[in-house]
């Protein structure tokens, strides 16, 4: 128990002791105990810790099919795949105007689906998306160096728009089309493969499917 510490001048303390004998062996009262603050510590409650962005839906972009989840939807398959692109999207826009080919399309901004009226669709990834991550079955996808794509199986196909010596197309899928003729490689046998279009040696587009071949 504490102690309490006397702040009396001596000659008060002789007059205390005076006081003690006259009144005899009376009991002095006790002292009272001090107490510690019963004032309560505030408790502070820890945060939650931040919620983590949900990881991003993987979507293969391949020869013949869109791939979500391990299902594959076929390009012939218009409304399937329409479907399966507004889910992965957030929901299906209007068709727009015919593009130069003459055939409608659905335009999410950084994702095209155009549908011919007969014969499979095809989708085109230009950009990023929040929630989807776009693919090749090789990996490849938007943001991948050009040699991390060619390490992945990408071909170069022959293709220079811009005239600076270096490919500005990769392909992957390659697959021979019987009774057509190449137009980049006069004399072959002409082919169609998902594309990849490099901007400054880094994959910036996914074409499904791209073809280098008229008919004969």
């Amino acid at each position: 128990m504490p102690q309490h510490k006397s702040f009396l001048a001596p000659s008060a303390l002789v007059l205390v002791a005076i006081a003690g004998v006259l009144v005899g062996c009376a009991p002095t009262a006790p002292h009272p105990e001090s107490s510690a603050s019963s004032t309560p510590t505030p408790t502070v409650s820890a945060s939650a810790p931040p919620e983590s962005a949900p990881s991003p839906v993987d979507a293969v972009i391949t020869l013949d099919a869109l791939e979500v989840d391990g299902t594959a939807i076929a390009y012939t398959d218009h409304e399937g795949v329409i479907a399966a692109l507004g889910d992965l999207l957030g929901s299906v826009p209007a068709p727009t105007e015919p593009d130069g080919m003459g055939f409608p399309f659905y335009d999410w901004g950084s994702v095209r689906l155009t549908v011919p009226q007969e014969g499979p669709a095809s989708v085109w990834i230009g950009g990023e998306t929040d929630d989807v991550r776009f693919s090749t079955a090789q990996g490849i996808a938007l943001g991948a160096s050009r040699a991390d794509a060619l390490a992945a199986g990408a071909q170069e196909i022959g293709l220079d728009e811009d005239g600076d010596g270096i490919g500005d197309y990769l392909a992957v899928d390659i697959e021979e089309v019987p009774n057509t003729t190449s137009l980049v490689h006069p004399g072959q046998v002409g082919v169609r493969y998902v594309m990849l279009a490099i901007d400054a040696d880094v994959v910036t587009k996914i074409f499904s499917n791209a073809n280098d071949y008229a008919d004969l």
